[in-house]
């Protein structure tokens, strides 16, 4: 229950941190928040917020110079940054006044890579398409902007069982969020808020071999406390459970055992599965959980 908390209190301390920059005018914003990889969404960098590095001084002075993103986080974009020096042109951002500029992309789709995206955030900064010194302003140095980090906040679930983060190792925090409105079991639709439980099987690599570790056995889920889903404010229907993987399955797992995934599903008092009938495939209830065991 402690561990839960304090896991609970971790992601919204994140969440209202991301918030308040975004609110006290941040020089690097994203909309729509919470996002979705694969949604549509702008990027806006307010460059007269810029405190280093010579782009602002330039562009007070030349209003109409285009500025290029430059970004290396989650990943390098698809098409390229291009070189310090030319810009590749699918950078370029568009001036909205004031000294802002946005750029509109799907993150999955703009990014070589977006498994990072919610860990990492977005990183970036502002540049003309010659990022060395303007001419008559090398005093200011290079004619970009400082390094810009902004917060990504996912999108909230909207599949019947979702994990966040994307990639998780088992010293990581790990959130799931049951959707109980998409419940296709009818034994398992229109639950009250104090009876969602969640069954977690992890799978251990040791040097014994791999087996299967129950949290509890599935008879004992709806009376342990800790397997409680609890429900999602203000989203009637959501339930959340969060823990730390390894502090959860401690004293459960070998002492050099390694979690490669945890099977995952939602129970109520009282109600038990219909039997299998593909048994050479996961039961559709499952949600299976890789569990990252090298860097």
């Amino acid at each position: 229950m402690i561990l839960r908390q304090i896991a609970i209190h971790a992601l919204v301390l994140f969440s209202l941190g991301a918030w308040t920059q975004d609110s006290w005018g941040q020089a690097v914003t994203l909309a729509p928040t919470p996002t979705g990889l694969n949604d549509e969404v702008t990027l806006t960098i307010d460059v007269s917020q810029s405190a280093e590095h010579g782009l602002k001084a330039v562009l007070e002075a030349n209003p109409d110079l285009p500025v290029y993103l430059w970004t290396w986080s989650p990943s390098d974009p698809v098409g390229g940054n291009g070189s310090w020096n030319n810009s590749n042109e699918g950078m370029l951002l568009q001036s909205t006044g004031g000294l802002k500029y946005t750029l509109t992309f799907v993150p999955s789709e703009f990014y070589t890579d977006v498994s990072a995206l919610y860990s990492n955030g977005i990183s970036c900064l502002a540049k003309l398409k010659d990022g060395a010194p303007y001419p008559g302003f090398d005093d200011f140095g290079e004619a970009k902007t400082e390094d810009f980090n902004v917060a990504v906040l996912p999108k909230l679930c909207e599949d019947l069982m979702c994990v966040f983060p994307e990639s998780r190792r088992q010293d990581d925090f790990l959130s799931i969020t049951y959707n109980n409105n998409l419940e296709t079991y009818e034994g398992m639709q229109n639950v009250a808020d104090d009876e969602v439980y969640i069954q977690l099987i992890a799978r251990v690599v040791s040097a014994s071999g791999a087996e299967e570790i129950p949290y509890v056995e599935e008879s004992m889920v709806t009376s342990t406390p800790e397997l409680r889903m609890r429900p999602v404010d203000g989203k009637p229907g959501f339930f959340r459970l969060t823990m730390l993987t390894a502090s959860f399955f401690q004293g459960l797992i070998p002492e050099d055992g390694d979690i490669i995934n945890i099977t995952a599903f939602p129970l109520r008092p009282g109600y038990e599965y219909p039997p299998d009938s593909t048994p050479w495939n996961a039961p559709d209830h499952w949600t299976i959980i890789p569990i990252l065991t090298c860097d």
